[in-house]
């Protein structure tokens, strides 16, 4: 959630944010290798311009908030880092926002605007969800490839034993592309990455039991569509899967980059 707000503030107001952080995978740049990174980099892994880097010190960004010089103070990650949290809360509470990906359900609580990934209760005045999204330069673009396989091959999460089947993300995007349908679930957190990356692809997600996914989690999320998928697929027409395919391919489009 981190890199993926990160991004879209990065994309749309490029050296007017600054950081405390480099976050340097996210820059094309990067020399790292991503077969080293969580989930092997693919998706976040050097996308965004160099010349877009603006980081300052802590103790500067302290200085330059307390002397009104940011509109909004954003903790990304704010169960990992709350450098100053305490000062700037009591200084100027309405700048900041807290943002928090974890895939626990707990709510901080705090009268500051709090945006939480897995949120099980209502919205509040001050309490907000937040969903993972995708960077607009990921979407595939025509021409597009055929679809020669019914089910991608990539397999989620430990029980099946299957891990991470891709060493390239041009490999594990390609796969789905030629692939009609990408399988997804639950699993520490409703919310994944892979939900977008199938999305991005030109695929539809089989998305198990999201008939279960909590009203304020994924909230942008074409959930009732994607229910009609799972609870339909087996019996559906060539021209009704067209449909779907494209309906859901131009929301994510509209709804789910790291910009809009």
């Amino acid at each position: 959630l981190q890199d993926d707000i990160y991004h879209g503030l990065k994309s749309l107001l490029g050296t007017d944010v600054e950081s405390n952080v480099g976050l340097n995978y996210l820059y094309k740049d990067c020399l790292e290798n991503p077969l080293h990174m969580y989930g092997r980099g693919f998706s976040y892994y050097r996308n965004l311009d160099p010349a877009l880097r603006n980081i300052v010190p802590p103790d500067e960004i302290l200085d330059k908030a307390l002397s009104n010089y940011y509109d909004a103070i954003i903790y990304l990650s704010v169960r990992r880092c709350d450098t100053h949290l305490k000062v700037l809360s009591e200084k100027m509470p309405e700048k900041i926002a807290l943002c928090d990906g974890e895939d626990n359900t707990a709510v901080m609580d705090t009268p500051l605007k709090f945006f939480k990934r897995e949120l099980m209760s209502n919205p509040t005045s001050t309490l907000f969800p937040i969903s993972f999204a995708i960077p607009e330069e990921k979407i595939v673009q025509p021409p597009f490839k055929d679809k020669i396989k019914e089910l991608g091959s990539q397999i989620p999460g430990p029980a099946h034993n299957r891990g991470y089947i891709f060493t390239s993300e041009e490999e594990y995007y390609r796969d789905y592309q030629v692939s009609k349908y990408g399988l997804t679930w639950k699993k520490w957190g409703w919310d994944c990455k892979r939900h977008y990356e199938i999305l991005c692809n030109r695929c539809i997600p089989l998305f198990e039991r999201i008939d279960e996914c909590p009203p304020n989690i994924m909230v942008n999320f074409p959930k009732v569509l994607v229910s009609e998928v799972e609870n339909n697929y087996k019996t559906v027409s060539e021209a009704t899967y067209n449909e779907w395919l494209e309906e859901l391919f131009a929301y994510t489009k509209e709804h789910l980059t790291t910009k809009t």
